[in-house]
């Protein structure tokens, strides 16, 4: 058993199944500055309509969608969307976002989308378990470098891909992803965008996943 994880930039991510189900999830458009991939896909999943994570315009049909909190089924998986804060106002300065959570092969996953806040103990029982967290770590729009590293070393998921920080040619400004890396002691580095996770090599103890982003950036 084994998932595709591709990184096509910003908060973007393709996730493939053994059967060849593409997952994409947040899709951005040529306007924060970084360039745009393909994002062919057979479920596309929307957490709020910000300009750098819903250019639903790109992405070429057919698709299904999911964009909506409770329980949507599409490409035959189970996703689970949580609604909580962009920001730390409860929604007052950007709004709602959703989180993700579904099981793909085996393996269970969270998108935790651009969340301002720490989430409430009704969420983290949604969490619990994951085999991969994607993670804001940036700060300004989302949670911060110690904010996430308190996520993480509380969910103890068995990989963290961080997301949402400062990368070369975005167009607006995050923190960088060294304030992060500070506070987690493990991490694994792949030197590449898309990388095959099997479920037998997850690692025993939360571990953060150095990706590249499409199409072959490196970030520090």
């Amino acid at each position: 058993m084994a998932i595709s994880v591709e990184w096509l930039g910003h908060c973007c991510f393709r996730i493939t199944g053994n059967e060849g189900q593409r997952i994409l999830i947040d899709p951005f458009d040529e306007s924060i500055g970084l360039h745009v991939p393909s994002f062919e896909c057979e479920v596309l999943a929307v957490s709020h309509s910000h300009y750098d994570s819903s250019a639903r315009h790109l992405v070429p049909p057919p698709y299904e969608i999911v964009d909506s909190k409770g329980t949507t089924f599409a490409g035959g998986i189970a996703f689970n969307a949580l609604p909580w804060w962009h920001d730390q106002r409860q929604g007052k300065d950007f709004g709602s976002v959703l989180i993700f959570v579904f099981e793909l092969d085996g393996m269970k996953v969270g998108y935790l989308s651009h969340i301002g806040a720490i989430p409430r103990q009704w969420i983290y029982e949604s969490l619990e378990g994951l085999d991969i967290m994607i993670l804001p770590v940036g700060g300004i729009f989302t949670i911060g470098a110690s904010d996430a590293a308190y996520l993480a070393k509380k969910l103890k998921p068995k990989l963290i891909i961080p997301m949402h920080f400062k990368v070369p040619w975005l167009s607006f400004t995050l923190g960088p992803l060294s304030d992060f890396l500070r506070l987690m002691p493990d991490t694994l580095k792949v030197d590449d965008w898309n990388v095959l996770i099997p479920k037998e090599k997850l690692p025993d103890s939360p571990t953060v996943l150095l990706m590249r982003h499409w199409p072959g950036v490196e970030v520090h």
